[in-house]
Parts: C-alpha cells; sequence; structure tokens
C-alpha cells in the first residue's frame, strides 16, 4: 500500500535533482526502501558539494557533512532541511505536517525521537553520525522476529560507543554489526583505547580477555558476559553486570553444551567467551573428531590417532581441487582407517557450495546415489549421513532451498536404512532439525561471516562442531569438536553389501538423462512410454535390475567398433568400403552410446512381420558405470521402436527399396547429467533406421 508522504518525497527529488549528474531517480510507488534511501544520499551529496554523487555515505560524504551539521537546527533553511523531512518520512518518523525547506521545532523533535530509539542522549543535536543513521534503511524499532532484549543490548551499545562505531540498528535482530560492536565492547573493558579496539576477536582480545566467576566487580565485562549468553539462547539471566549464581549456571550449561572443558565450569575465561562471542570459539582447544578430503595411508592413520583424533570424517564421493583429486572413501582406506584405530562418519558433498542446486529432486537423486555407496562399502543400517550446505544461504531463502533439498533426502533414504544429517551453518542446520529432515547436524562453525552463524545459537542435537582447518603434515584437515556425549561415535565394523536397487535406478536415470521422473517409486522390468512425434511410431524403454552380455563390447566408455563392424557384417554381409563404414561409424553417435558406461555392452534385434510392422530392440548392459565409478551396477536399459504400417503409409516418399535415413524423433542428451567430461563433440544420441543391403538396421546420428 502506498504512502502518500513518501510519495510526496518520491516525487520532490525526481524533480528537483533528475538534472543532477549522476542521479538516479526515485520509484514513485510510494513505498521506502533503498532505492529512494539512495535518491536521498544523492541528494544530500549534491547539497554539501560533492560532484562526483553515489549511493553510498562513505567517508567523503562524512567528510564534506561534517561543517555543514552545526548549522542544522531549528531557524535552518533550504534542501537540505527537506531531504531530513524525506529520511524521515522513509523511516516512519514524523517531521511535521509540512513537506518543506524549513528546518522547524517539528524537525528537531523527529531527531529526538530517533535519538531515543536509538538508545543515545535525546538531545536533538545533529551528528554526522546520526545523519548516517537517518539516511539508511537501519531499523531502531523492534521489527517481526526481533527480541526485546536484543535491542536493549543494541540500545546499551550506542549509548556507550555510538561515537567511535557509529549508530546501529536496534531492531531486536542480532546482526553482524551487532556482534562487532559487542567485540568492540569487550576490547574496551579490557582497557583498549577507543583507536585500537576494532571489534575483531584476535590475539590482542584473547591474550587481555578476562576471567569472571561469581561476585566479579567487572560489572562492564560481566555485562557482555550477559550478553553473549543471550544471544546464544539463555534468555532469562539479568543483563545488569552482577555475576549471580544464575549467570553461574548459564556459563555451567553453555560449556556443557558446547564441550568446553570444564564442562560443568561456572568460571567464564576466553574460552567460554569467545565461543559466546564468535562461533568458531577458542580453536586452540582439544577434540577427538576431525574431517579430510584426502584419501588416508595407514601412516596417515597413524599420524592423526598421535594427535588425538579417534574419529573421522570422509567423503562418500566427489573431487577436490583444480586437478580434480579424488576424495571419496574407498573400501581400502576403510580397512587403513579402522585397523589403525579411528572410526568414520560419512559426508556427503557433491555439488552443493551453490544456492540453485538446493531442490527436492536433487536431493532424491543425491540420498539415493550416496545410500547405495554408503551400503555397497559397508556402513550399516541407522548410521547418519551428512549432507552437505557449503553455502551462506539467508534467512529467507532457506525454506525453498536446503529445507526442500533435506525434503528430497529423505523420500530417497525412505527404504536404505540410512539416517539424514545436515552439514551447514547454525541457522541452517536448525531450520531443517526443526522441518524435521535430519537427525543430527554437523556444523561449519568455522565460517565466523558467515550470516548463518552470527546470532544464531547451537542447535540442541549436533554431534559435531567444525571450527578450524590446518594441515598435519600433508593432511589437510578441519578439526571438529564432539558433543560432550558422543552422540555419533563413528563406524569401526564394516560389512560391505550388495548395491541397492535404488541405486540402480539413479544409474539408469543417468543414462536415459533424467528420464525417470518418479525415482522412488520406480519399478524394473515395467515398460514406460516414451512420447513421439510421429503417429505410427510407438516406443517404450524399461530397466532391468540384471544386465546380460551383448556381443558389441563398452571399456571406459567407448564402443569396441571392430566388433560393431563384426556383427554388422555377420548380419548384413561384408562391407565392401570398410573406410567408408568407419567414416560413418565415427559421424554417427554411436561410439558416444556408452559414454557414460566404464565396462559394459550393447545388443540389438530387429522384427518385423508380414503386415510392415518394424521393430527395433536396442540393449545396453551395464557392469560399471561412471555414475558410481568404484560399484558394479549390474543393469540393463532397453529401448524398444515399434514402426507401424501407418507410418509407412504416412510416409511415400520412403520407398520401400529406397529408404534413406530416417530419424524416429527418439533423442537421449547425453551431456545433461553428467556434463560434456565423458563426451566430445557428441552431445545427442538419436536412433535412427537405415537400409543397408536391402535390409534394415538401427544406426545413432
Amino acid at each position: 500500500m502506498a504512502d502518500e508522504a513518501v510519495l510526496a518525497v518520491q516525487k520532490w527529488l525526481n524533480k528537483t535533482y533528475s538534472s543532477v549528474s549522476g542521479f538516479t531517480t526515485a520509484p514513485e510507488n510510494g513505498q521506502t526502501g533503498w532505492p529512494t534511501i539512495y535518491s536521498l544520499r544523492m541528494g544530500l551529496q549534491h547539497e554539501i558539494g560533492i560532484s562526483a554523487i553515489g549511493e553510498g555515505f562513505g567517508d567523503a560524504t562524512k567528510t564534506a557533512l561534517a561543517s555543514v551539521v552545526g548549522s542544522l537546527k531549528p531557524g535552518y533553511k533550504g534542501n537540505i532541511a527537506q531531504l531530513i523531512q524525506g529520511a524521515f518520512w522513509c523511516k516512519g518518523i514524523n517531521p511535521g505536517s509540512d513537506f518543506n525547506q524549513d528546518f522547524s521545532d517539528a524537525t528537531e523533535q523527529a531527531f529526538k525521537t530517533l535519538q531515543q530509539n536509538a538508545g543515545i542522549t535525546a538531545n536533538g543535536v545533529v551528528t554526522v553520525n546520526l545523519m548516517a543513521a537517518l539516511f539508511d534503511m537501519a531499523a531502531f524499532t523492534l521489527v517481526t522476529g526481533g527480541s526485546e532484549k536484543v535491542r536493549s543490548m543494541q540500545q546499551y551499545l550506542n549509548g556507550r560507543f555510538s561515537n567511535n562505531i557509529g549508530i546501529l540498528p536496534c531492531d531486536g535482530i542480532y546482526q553482524r554489526d551487532t556482534n562487532t560492536a559487542l567485540i568492540y565492547a569487550l576490547q574496551r573493558a579490557e582497557g583498549m583505547a577507543a583507536d585500537v579496539a576494532n571489534g575483531i576477536y584476535g590475539q590482542k582480545t584473547i591474550d587481555n580477555c578476562p576471567v569472571l566467576s561469581e561476585g566479579s566487580t567487572d560489572t562492564d565485562a560481566v555485562r557482555i558476559l550477559q550478553y553473549g549468553l543471550l544471544v546464544n539462547g539463555f534468555t532469562d539471566i539479568p543483563t545488569n553486570g552482577q555475576f549471580t549464581s544464575a549467570v553461574g549456571d548459564a556459563v555451567a550449561a553453555f560449556s556443557t553444551m558446547m564441550n568446553l572443558e570444564p564442562t560443568t565450569g561456572r568460571i567464564a575465561g576466553n574460552r567460554v567467551i569467545k565461543g559466546l562471542l564468535t562461533s568458531n570459539g577458542d580453536t586452540t582447544r582439544d577434540s577427538i573428531a576431525c574431517d579430510t578430503s584426502k584419501q588416508l595411508t595407514s601412516s596417515d592413520v597413524a599420524l592423526l590417532r598421535k594427535y588425538g583424533f579417534s574419529i573421522i570424517g570422509r567423503y562418500l564421493k566427489g573431487a577436490v581441487g583444480n586437478a580434480f583429486t579424488p576424495k571419496n572413501l574407498t573400501a581400502s582406506e576403510i580397512k587403513s582407517i579402522t585397523d589403525g584405530g579411528m572410526s568414520i562418519f560419512p559426508i556427503y558433498q557433491d555439488g552443493g557450495a551453490d544456492i540453485k542446486y538446493f531442490t527436492e529432486t536433487q536431493g532424491v537423486l543425491d540420498a539415493m546415489t550416496v545410500a547405495s555407496t554408503a551400503r555397497v562399502l559397508g556402513f550399516p543400517n541407522s548410521t547418519i549421513i551428512y549432507f552437505a550446505c557449503d553455502v551462506d544461504i539467508l534467512e529467507g531463502d532457506i525454506e525453498a532451498t536446503v529445507v526442500a533439498y533435506m525434503r528430497g533426502v529423505n523420500s530417497g533414504l525412505a527404504k536404505s536404512g540410512f539416517r539424514a544429517g545436515i552439514y551447514g551453518t547454525r541457522n541452517v542446520c536448525a531450520h531443517v532439525l526443526k522441518a524435521g529432515y535430519a537427525v543430527r547436524c554437523f556444523v561449519s562453525d568455522m565460517s565466523t561471516g558467515y550470516s548463518g552463524n552470527l546470532g544464531y545459537a547451537m542447535p540442541l542435537n549436533w554431534s559435531f562442531d567444525q571450527f578450524i582447518e590446518y594441515s598435519i603434515g600433508d593432511i589437510p584437515i578441519d578439526q571438529v569438536a564432539t558433543d560432550v556425549k558422543i552422540s555419533d561415535p563413528g563406524t569401526k565394523t564394516f560389512t560391505p553389501g550388495a548395491l541397492p536397487d535404488s541405486a540402480k535406478v539413479v544409474v539408469a536415470n543417468d543414462l536415459m538423462n533424467g528420464l525417470i521422473d518418479d525415482l522412488v517409486n520406480f519399478s524394473a522390468g515395467k515398460d514406460y512410454m516414451f512420447p513421439m512425434p510421429s503417429p505410427g511410431v510407438i516406443a517404450t524403454w524399461s530397466v532391468d535390475f540384471t544386465a546380460g552380455n551383448g556381443p558389441i563390447g563398452i571399456k571406459d566408455g567407448k564402443l569396441d567398433s571392430v566388433a560393431l563392424q563384426k556383427k554388422f557384417e555377420s548380419n548384413f554381409g561384408n562391407i565392401k568400403d570398410a573406410t567408408s563404414y568407419q567414416a560413418v561409424i565415427d559421424q554417427s553417435k554411436v561410439i558416444q552410446v556408452g559414454a557414460k558406461i566404464s565396462q559394459g555392452s550393447i545388443d540389438y534385434s530387429i522384427k518385423t512381420d508380414q503386415i510392415g510392422t518394424v521393430e527395433l530392440d536396442i540393449t545396453v548392459n551395464v557392469i560399471k558405470a561412471k555414475k558410481l565409478s568404484n560399484v558394479d551396477v549390474n543393469i540393463a536399459v532397453n529401448w524398444k521402436i515399434k514402426f507401424m504400417p501407418i507410418y509407412w503409409q504416412n510416409h511415400p516418399e520412403v520407398k520401400v527399396a529406397e529408404r534413406p535415413v530416417f530419424s524416429t524423433g527418439f533423442s537421449l542428451d547425453l551431456a545433461g547429467n553428467m556434463g560434456t567430461n565423458y563426451l566430445s563433440a557428441a552431445t545427442s544420441l538419436v536412433a535412427t533406421a537405415v537400409i543397408v543391403g536391402g535390409a534394415l538396421i538401427l544406426v545413432f546420428a
């Protein structure tokens, strides 16, 4: 709904400044937002003598404004007064009934209201920091989802430190600026000078961090501790600077929740305070778990054990780096790890670093793929597989992306015996756990700058907490804390199993380029119709979970073209011009039909009847597929294309004795799922019927 006052501001801005070089017109829609704020800033910059105007409110604007703010008081007249009034209307504060060039008593009162909302002295005196807060979208009243206690904290921080760090939003949302201000307040409580403190929890902050306990008299530091507990979910304690027994109880509870030694301690030093103010906490603390992308040898395992690690997270699939070094767990590696006295928890990440990746369909595919790998490797039922979301998804996007993805994961795992876990920021993990799509979580707390970790309490159902990365020898590791109960101890005993049918469906779907829409309910041996554009042509396809042994071999994605030629010759007579024949084969896509197959074969047959029906039958037998590179999949994918008599009647131009190559309209895009890594120039496969020596055969072109 349009706000008439905001609309008047937008129209005035465009009328007044549209001829100014660099000015961007405001949308005339009566709705406040960044575009209107940017136009207000540009108008202000023009009025204070800045020629290269822009959207920001940076040092140049602040420097030029410093010589002007002293005159901004009742009695001042000019465009700056009208710009100020316009900014107040966009802020939701009434600067007076008239929208004009007069800085009136009502304008001064509007500044007092803003100051009061921000927690600073409400004297109506205009400052550069106050103007920066006004010409901004920052909110200074409680917003939906905000906390009144957090807002009080924000007002306290403004009241103490706004002259040094600027005026922060007071909307009740614990955000990046609030977190920085809280660390700045700790640094000042430690004795740092105003121009030394910077809001970054570095080594000086660690070295000077106070040790607080019941009865501590350092009220400033205790208040910071209380605020840290508040934003980590301990909302019932007072924030008055008094270290009471209730504060001690909260410190002990936080230490237990985060598995910080001593886990029942009631004293708050750097380990507790840094854990409250940064997601990664004290990165020097010990833990028994880590994860790595390296395929480990026995000597690697011995080295990790020497450093005290007994649980290792390993990836079930994928590769790392520009060289695409494999990171997938192998059977021989499992033996090295378990023989060396370590257990394994499985991680799946093979594309989860882009928000567009996270769809429900992708979740189903990933779950089926990873469940098959886990089963063949020998992970037992009830193993938790942690599906990775290694991207900072914002609050408003989580439900439609990663939650939907994990819903698909649960569908894909439904009959596998495995359970779903989630790897991601605190906020992502909390959303997925709340939706019921994960039983435990693995938190990416070392990503301290991620918005999903700032101001969010640790999810209660966490198993692993990733807090620092480094290398031990040539082993790159992320050090990982476990929860105090070690809820997920990993797996030490493995029983390798056969590939489940669900995984065979995934391979078939990859070969068919996503033709299997319903992966969960797909049935083997059932004929499925393939829509054909030509009347008189019927096409079906099916998948069997047992492969045959065709006469034309496939190895490492390549067909045996010599065997293919011999097969043709055995059926249709010798080929007079083998060179010409080979050129046709090379130009056609028959060589690429097995591009996604590491080991397998192709067979085909042709059937005719007396009424003129011609049926083409081609079967791809898959022993090993590149989709699951280290596993025997053992499936057969069959296509049947039947040309009815009416097809020939509708195509009289194709004479019986002179039928050239014609397309059935049946095409498979082999590049779609796996990318062109496995193909040369070819990107599609079209089944085509050809007359050779009076006989009809199937060729691919």
